[in-house]
């Protein structure tokens, strides 16, 4: 039995992998995307266990010497490759000492896997050096690039790879999963809150992350109504994920759009957050909501490089207090 057959959303990805191993065509070059907390990691070290392992099978066998380093984490050719720091780039150094590593031979099992994530953090020069080796493949190495946003990388590194894609499960399927997993009533906030990614939801469901976004909604809802400062909001915010609060407007966003179109709107991502929303869109004009959507999406994307979040979080805030003033607008 696969790890992978707990998570029943990656059965079709996972066959595809086994497909490449059992007709011996696996590619040199593998780009694995999907959003956070969809299964993508998971997927590509099950996928390198397997390639490594020396029994064979469907799966990795788990007590061969390879299994066994590979569980301690010390499997000499099991190569990960990442950011110094979470939010960095993957610089040019760390790329050329990985193809010097790639110029030797396999130290143990003839193969060798690297994985390297989030492959869309790699700065220009990275990528430029990690595509000579995607142009000239080693027969025994495999590379699986991980990305979440794989428009973000180059063209050409995109060309040399194989995709496959881990989608979204359906909502009722990652609902079961997540009861079945012990997060109860829970369940439907925490997978809105992770946009429908499983395991990004059963992380939340381990913290107190449903109480800390009813705070900052509270507190983004009094900035818009000119209750609170956006620079003090900003202030108070900055120690938590740019990322996630990012991520948090937007879906609140995305529901006032819907409740401001349309009042009486049966599905939105934030149910719990049903009466806020309503009230806030009341206040605000759609032409006003699909802009400040915009600014989001455009903030999205610059958070993957190197950019001021205290100053990023202070632009949207304050761009939110102003979205109030233009309610008179045309709707």
């Amino acid at each position: 039995m696969s790890a992978i057959d707990a998570y029943p959303w990656l059965a079709e990805p996972w066959e595809r992998l086994r497909c490449y191993i059992e007709t011996g065509r696996v590619p040199q070059g593998l780009l694995i995307t999907g959003t956070t907390g969809v299964g993508k990691a998971l997927l590509a070290e099950t996928f390198a266990r397997r390639l490594l392992c020396r029994e064979g099978g469907e799966s990795a066998c788990g007590h061969c010497q390879s299994c066994v380093l590979f569980e301690a984490q010390t499997h000499p050719d099991y190569l990960r490759v990442e950011p110094a720091e979470p939010g960095k780039a993957i610089t040019v150094d760390t790329v050329r000492g990985l193809i010097a590593t790639l110029s030797l031979k396999p130290q143990y099992s003839g193969r060798r896997v690297v994985i390297l994530t989030p492959a869309e953090q790699m700065n220009a020069a990275a990528a430029n050096s990690l595509l000579k080796t995607l142009e000239e493949p080693d027969a025994h190495t495999t590379l699986l690039l991980l990305s979440e946003a794989p428009e973000q990388l180059p063209a050409t590194i995109r060309s040399r790879c194989q995709r496959l894609e881990i989608a979204i499960p359906e909502r009722q399927q990652a609902l079961a999963w997540l009861q079945g997993n012990g997060c109860g009533d829970d369940a439907s906030v925490l997978l809105s809150l992770a946009r429908g990614a499983p395991l990004r939801a059963l992380s939340f469901a381990a913290s107190d992350v449903i109480t800390q976004r009813a705070n900052f909604f509270r507190t983004w809802c009094a900035v818009v109504q000119r209750k609170s400062d956006p620079v003090t909001a900003a202030e108070q915010w900055q120690k938590s994920s740019c990322e996630q609060l990012v991520g948090w407007m937007g879906a609140w966003t995305v529901d006032l759009i819907r409740l401001r179109a349309a009042p009486g709107c049966g599905r939105i991502d934030n149910p719990d957050l049903r009466d806020g929303l309503q009230a806030t869109a009341a206040r605000l004009n759609l032409a006003a909501l699909f802009r400040y959507l915009d600014l989001l999406n455009a903030t999205r994307r610059q958070l993957g490089g190197q950019v001021n979040r205290q100053m990023v979080l202070e632009e949207l805030l304050i761009r939110w207090s102003d979205a109030a003033s233009t309610r008179n607008e045309h709707t």
